[in-house]
């Protein structure tokens, strides 16, 4: 992850903030990737060792080795905080710290869902294979969600010192979020701003001298004549 956006635009005060939002936007992304790194090992655990999930769980989510790094020690931790796994956490941590190093020396030009592919071939039923494409699913649906949500907290936090699309640019930036799911956070975050910013249009529009006026029908208008049309 990139360390703290700094801009020579704005004030050493407004800079602080935007360190401390984008060091919470980033530990509630660490948050999201934990829970269901937890949840893809908890589903897979009777057919995949747990060390081997994870390094699954981080090729396919494309994490950085540091991001790998930081998800498995705190995946392990959460393991290891539960009675029955405590013993055994620090060989558990080893192991899979190992495992992390030895994924990110195989990577090669094949894309992550391929090389998954290739690891369960001839090893592991369909099915297995189904419930971890579907997990990976959830967790980038998750993943943008919290994108989302840490993009609306940056544009309340700059108003009055950038408009809501700069805002949400600088936030992706600063979060170093790839383009093609930056193009999705940033489309979704500015249409859930779009009530709270657009002016409340009139229900009717002024028609010129002799014509009769132009009714505005909303959603709920055409609804709703639509619904007495059927019943008629």
């Amino acid at each position: 992850m990139k360390g703290p956006f700094v801009s020579k635009t704005l004030s050493p005060p407004v800079r602080r903030r935007i360190e401390l939002a984008i060091a919470v936007a980033q530990e509630r992304l660490l948050a999201t990737h934990v829970e269901h790194a937890l949840e893809l090992i908890q589903q897979i655990a009777d057919q995949i060792p747990f060390d081997e999930g994870l390094a699954i769980y981080n090729r396919l989510l494309r994490l950085s080795d540091d991001e790998a790094r930081i998800i498995t020690t705190r995946a392990l931790a959460a393991l290891g905080g539960r009675s029955d796994q405590a013993n055994d956490w620090p060989e558990r941590m080893a192991e899979a710290d190992a495992a992390a190093r030895a994924a990110a020396a195989e990577r090669g030009a094949r894309s992550i869902l391929d090389h998954i592919r290739q690891r369960l071939r001839g090893r592991v039923h369909d099915d297995l294979r189904l419930w971890i494409e579907l997990e990976a699913a959830r967790t980038e649906v998750a993943l943008i969600e919290t994108q989302v949500e840490n993009a609306l907290s940056f544009a309340e936090m700059l108003k009055g010192e950038l408009s809501c699309t700069e805002a949400v640019q600088l936030y992706l930036e600063a979060l170093d979020v790839r383009e093609n799911i930056g193009e999705v956070v940033y489309y979704m975050t500015l249409a859930r701003l779009r009530d709270s910013l657009l002016p409340v249009r009139s229900p009717a529009i002024p028609a010129p001298d002799g014509e009769a006026e132009v009714i505005v029908a909303t959603a709920e208008d055409r609804r709703l004549r639509v619904i007495e049309g059927d019943a008629g």
